[in-house]
């Protein structure tokens, strides 16, 4: 907090040029950890991105038959897999090195181990602020040039910066990595979202010849937010995260291809306008260009660009620099103030939904200046209340080059729907504090949670369903597992309809939104049904519940219409790379080095794969075994992107089985032992048979097929490979399960079982679905999309 002097020179500090005395990083203090790996000699404070190729080629031991790169590769790959400490890996080292023979090249203590490894740091630049007003500081000042303050150890600061150029460069020079980028030209906008490319903000630089249309140019989503190192501290660390929207989406979510751009440490949160200023400047040379190297293009010009930014509404308020989310004019995308409602003994902000015009007044990137420019002459003038329609004051985010500080800034579904609204209604109907209300269901706790933990989901989903009673530990992808799947069967019969419907609102809606394909209809119809839902809300619940994540719902189709569907600028994927980054942290000391050390190691990873690991080799299989220990294993290509996963085995026909497969040939077959199995791989799905045994808490059987154009429903029991003369093709026994009232728009359908064995060629299995079984009834329930993980 700034007094109102401090506060004016602040804001003529941002303006200044921040970039003078940054300086190269180098360790200042040797870690005897993993991921501190280059020492302190001043003849090492240049670390060279070049390896001694002589050296990585050597064999590990006269005629082995594997180089000392490549075993050195995937020792480190099985110590970052296993969060192996230092200790640990010397003694690895040493209990390998017992069973080379004599003459061996493997190195046996951790010095040795870390120096084959100092070149996988990217260059580091150290910026320095005040502890007292958080100012950018030269690191020549003897005084804060703001609050005066005499900048000592006591007082001086510093965060990190991991140039993006470097980072960018490296990334380049992998092979393929730049042939990757070029999904967006295959996905031409027809009125079809399934991507961010498929925007208007994405589309604005792409349409008629637009920077991004350039086969050599980029774009980013930027995240930051706070995570707590230590649960007996306030320290945190701040990251900058990268995405590079080029990639497709599985590709650009890895954490190899994340660029980790800064690093912020400390008990405070950050000063954006500080801590963004290296980044600001970075962009200015992105936005010019940049010569990249790249094994298919040769050399080429780069030029990129801030596309979006993603984050909660606390860290979405500090880029910014506008008021808290419980504030007057808390609402980025529009200026209604909202209002003070009574909640319990206190209050809270509220946004009542607005009949007339509830959208607006919109924000603009002209307005939110305006606003800025009036907030500093305020302050200039001592006005007593100096914020102009929540902006605080000149935001460093709105001067990137190309970014539009609105409709760039992205609600998040993670934090604004997940963690807000859906935890808002189990809340309201099933918190003891709001028994006595008409809309509780608390009563019915016990029965909501028996449904819940009998539900077998599919494996795409991590954790298993859990109690109600459990669900102030649930985490933000529990929250989704039961806003799209099984919050309305285990809810039927139990909200009363009025509100059920309700809720139906809003499901429909976020399955639309998150969809991979959604159309400019559906994306209207999504809007109508949060509208709706925002609109009756106070009704059936209480203004005092009308928060600013609920006001959010009816900005949320806007921001598809602006960015894609919401899983393309969710907060998702950064949330699992925090928990990597503090993985990295093992003790107190020399914390910065330890987790930028180890982001380094990760993102060289492929190019050092590049250079040792040989294509369709043992050592990339062992090497893909270790990075990913629970992937499933493919036997045999059967078809398009069709797989048999495990085991083909005889099996003798039962008489049902017998008829179903004459039913479907149109002949009587000749033989009734076939080739069967369990399991298949059909794009990105995973379909288990009922007769697979190891399946007993999830159910991956369900699929929807069509059949003459009809589109049906049924379990996989079990696969065939057909090898009669006259048709040789893979087929699935399923039992069918009958739809009365199918709706194609509803992602949520009742269904029921039949006695019905049938036999459909795999090809016509179009998706798979969940199904959830409450009290005998059966529903299915369909994935928005393929794509987002948990």
């Amino acid at each position: 907090d700034y007094s109102d002097e401090d506060y004016a020179l602040t804001l003529g500090q941002l303006m200044e040029d921040p970039f003078v005395g940054s300086e190269t990083r180098t360790n200042e203090d040797e870690n005897e950890d993993f991921y501190l790996l280059s020492e302190n000699n001043d003849d090492e404070s240049r670390l060279s991105d070049v390896c001694d190729d002589s050296i990585d080629a050597c064999p590990l031991y006269p005629d082995a038959n594997i180089s000392i790169g490549a075993f050195m590769l995937l020792i480190a790959i099985f110590c970052s897999k296993y969060n192996l400490i230092g200790d640990g890996i010397q003694q690895l080292l040493q209990i390998i090195a017992l069973a080379l023979p004599s003459g061996h090249n493997l190195c046996t203590t951790l010095h040795a181990f870390k120096m084959y490894f100092k070149n996988l740091k990217n260059p580091l630049v150290k910026h320095h602020y005040c502890a007292q007003c958080l100012a950018y500081c030269s690191s020549n000042n003897t005084v804060c040039p703001v609050c005066t303050k005499v900048m000592d150890k006591s007082n001086k600061r510093y965060f990190l910066e991991i140039p993006i150029e470097n980072q960018l460069k490296n990334l380049f020079a992998q092979k393929g990595f730049y042939d990757r980028l070029q999904d967006r030209h295959k996905k031409k906008f027809n009125g079809i979202y399934e991507d961010i490319y498929h925007g208007t903000l994405y589309r604005n630089l792409f349409d008629n010849d637009g920077p991004l249309s350039s086969l050599d140019n980029l774009s980013f989503v930027l995240n930051t937010d706070g995570a707590p190192v230590f649960k007996s501290s306030k320290v945190s660390i701040w990251p900058i995260y990268l995405v590079i929207n080029e990639l497709p989406y599985k590709l650009r979510m890895r954490k190899e291809n994340m660029i980790l751009a800064a690093l912020w440490f400390g008990n405070q949160k950050p000063a954006m306008g500080t801590f963004l200023k290296p980044l600001k400047k970075s962009f200015d040379v992105l936005h010019s260009g940049i010569i990249c190297s790249s094994p298919e293009r040769g050399e080429f010009n780069c030029k990129c660009y801030l596309l979006a930014a993603t984050a909660d509404l606390p860290a979405r308020s500090l880029l910014c620099n506008s008021v808290q989310f419980n504030g007057k004019f808390g609402c980025w995308k529009c200026t209604q103030p909202g209002e003070t409602a009574a909640v319990g003994k206190g209050h809270a902000h509220v946004f009542p939904f607005q009949i007339i015009d509830p959208k607006g007044p919109c924000r603009t990137a002209d307005s939110v200046e305006k606003d800025a420019d009036k907030t500093v002459k305020n302050y200039r003038e001592k006005v007593r209340n100096p914020i102009v329609q929540g902006v605080k004051g000149p935001s460093w985010i709105s001067y990137f080059p190309g970014f539009h500080c609105v409709q760039g800034i992205a609600i998040d579904y993670m934090h604004g729907v997940l963690l807000g609204v859906q935890k808002l209604l189990l809340t309201l109907w099933f918190s003891p504090k709001h028994k006595a209300k008409c809309f509780s269901v608390s009563t019915k706790t016990d029965t909501i949670s028996s449904r819940l933990e009998r539900i077998r989901p599919t494996l795409d989903i991590t954790r298993l369903p859990r109690s109600i009673a459990d669900m102030k530990y649930w985490k933000a992808s529990e929250y989704r597992s039961f806003l799209l799947f099984y919050g309305a069967p285990v809810l039927h019969g139990i909200l009363d309809h009025e509100r059920f419907n309700h809720y139906l609102c809003l499901i429909n809606a976020i399955h639309i939104l998150l969809g991979h394909g959604s159309s400019e209809r559906d994306i209207d119809r999504a809007e109508r049904m949060l509208m709706n839902f925002c609109g009756k809300f106070e009704d059936l619940y209480s203004r005092s519940f009308m928060t600013l994540n609920m006001h959010q719902l009816v900005h949320l189709a806007d921001g598809v219409r602006c960015l894609g569907p919401l899983y393309t600028h969710s907060c998702f994927p950064f949330e699992d790379k925090n928990g990597i980054v503090l993985k990295m942290i093992r003790g107190t000391q020399n914390i910065d080095n330890q987790i930028i050390t180890g982001i380094s190691f990760i993102q060289k990873i492929p190019e050092l794969k590049q250079r040792f690991i040989e294509p369709d080799s043992v050592m990339e299989s062992l090497c893909n075994e270790i990075e990913n220990p629970y992937s499933v294993q493919r036997t045999e290509k059967i078809g398009d992107d069709t797989y048999i996963l495990g085991a083909v085995k005889k099996r003798r026909l039962t008489d049902t089985e017998f008829n179903s497969m004459c039913a479907f040939t149109g002949n009587v077959i000749c033989n009734n032992t076939v080739d069967s199995f369990m399991r298949l791989e059909k794009r990105s799905y995973l379909i288990y048979g009922l007769d697979y045994g190891r399946m007993i808490k999830r159910d991956n059987s369900t699929v929807m097929y069509k059949v003459r154009d009809e589109l049906k429903f049924g379990s996989v029991c079990w696969f065939c490979k057909l090898t009669e003369p006259h048709l040789k093709t893979p087929i699935a026994f399923l039992q069918e399960l009958s739809c009365p009232c199918f709706d194609t728009n509803s992602n949520i359908l009742s269904v029921n079982k039949t006695n019905n064995l049938t036999v459909v060629k795999v090809s016509d299995i179009i998706l798979m679905c969940m199904l959830v079984e409450v009290d005998q009834k059966l529903f299915i329930c369909k994935f928005p999309n393929k794509l987002e993980c948990d």
